[in-house]
């Protein structure tokens, strides 16, 4: 099981680091954008790998979890930005991310309204056979790790250590990790029963469910649920 209520926090603005930084895997409260703007680095998070150079513009939705690995002589440059669209999140390209910056200096929502205007997708690139598995791992939950080993011709010692170089995790608790938090979004955003998301998403039961979206988020899904009421409520007067 994950540790519970391990979060980092971010601060909006252009932030430096040595292009050798190395962040293991680790999770964030709160959405947030990053503006490459020197350097290139490698995160590994819910979205895949992403190898991000200038021009780059990683996005976060809440309760993210990654790992950062720098490999640039150079030293890194990136802005940070708020980013409160939990439905965008991935690799994204910015045509003048100094653009960005400047609106940042003044007013950081700004920026990131700016931002989220210029978004481009970012190149197409071939996935590796861990990319594909962590992507299988973010939507189905019941899938068997042996199995897929099996059907790809992959030692599960050797899908083990890959999947845990490349991603910072291991497969089994990224699959927890995403089983979660993908039951978490759906308690914010359909009004189904808990019972039903908790077997949607694969739980054996919604006490299972309660337990491990409280783990994770740091409350439960009863709250989260009442949360997401008042908000819809406020938005409507």
């Amino acid at each position: 099981m994950f540790r519970p209520h391990q979060y980092r926090s971010v601060r909006p603005g252009v932030e430096r680091l040595p292009g050798s930084t190395f962040r293991p895997r680790h999770r964030h409260l709160g959405g947030y954008a990053t503006v490459v703007l020197a350097g290139s680095f490698t995160e590994a998070s819910f979205a895949g790998r992403m190898p991000a150079a200038p021009g780059d513009v990683l996005l976060h939705g809440r309760f993210d979890c990654h790992m950062d690995v720098g490999h640039s002589r150079q030293s890194l440059q990136i802005l940070r930005l708020p980013w409160l669209n939990d439905a965008i999140e991935g690799h994204f390209r910015t045509p003048d991310p100094e653009h960005i910056v400047r609106l940042a200096e003044r007013d950081p929502l700004e920026a990131m309204a700016q931002l989220a205007h210029d978004l481009r997708p970012a190149p197409h690139r071939e996935r590796n056979w861990t990319e594909e598995l962590a992507s299988e791992l973010l939507h189905d939950s019941t899938l068997t790790l042996r199995a897929w080993a099996a059907q790809r011709g992959i030692p599960p010692h050797t899908l083990s250590r890959g999947f845990q170089r490349s991603f910072g995790v291991s497969a089994k608790l990224f699959r927890l990790e995403a089983r979660a938090r993908r039951a978490w979004r759906t308690v914010l955003s359909s009004d189904r029963s808990l019972t039903w998301i908790a077997h949607d998403a694969g739980f054996a039961d919604l006490a299972h469910m309660s337990r491990s979206i409280r783990a994770f988020t740091g409350l439960a899904p009863t709250v989260w649920r009442e949360s997401a009421h008042r908000g819809r409520a406020r938005r409507d007067e």
